[in-house]
């Protein structure tokens, strides 16, 4: 994950966002936001990285809104204690989705 890391942050743009040493990286390029995991996190044969879905709504209406939409997913929002709410997704590539919300969402 650090090779990756250090990769995605030379890209014009990079920015490192969050850093925990051997676990999590999330780099802001441009608007969009790349989640880098280490593989403990990951299923087997998942790639190393996760994108994530912000909402302004708070996770719990977008859990609803991905839901009518036919997608499964791992189960309902979660707290976190690093201030999100969040739940997951796997694309059809076996790509890992997060949708997350900060608590103080609505």
């Amino acid at each position: 994950m650090g090779r990756s890391r250090e990769f995605y942050t030379r890209l014009p743009g990079a920015v490192l966002l969050q850093h925990r040493p051997g676990e999590f990286a999330l780099i802001g390029i441009g608007k969009a936001r790349l989640g880098l995991l280490a593989r403990r996190f990951l299923r087997e044969g998942a790639p190393g990285f996760h994108l994530e879905v912000s909402a302004r709504e708070g996770a719990d209406q977008l859990y609803d809104e991905v839901r009518a939409a036919g997608v499964q997913t791992d189960g309902p929002p979660r707290d976190h204690s690093w201030g999100d709410r969040t739940f997951h997704a796997t694309d059809p590539d076996g790509n890992l989705i997060e949708f997350d919300s900060s608590l103080g969402a609505a």
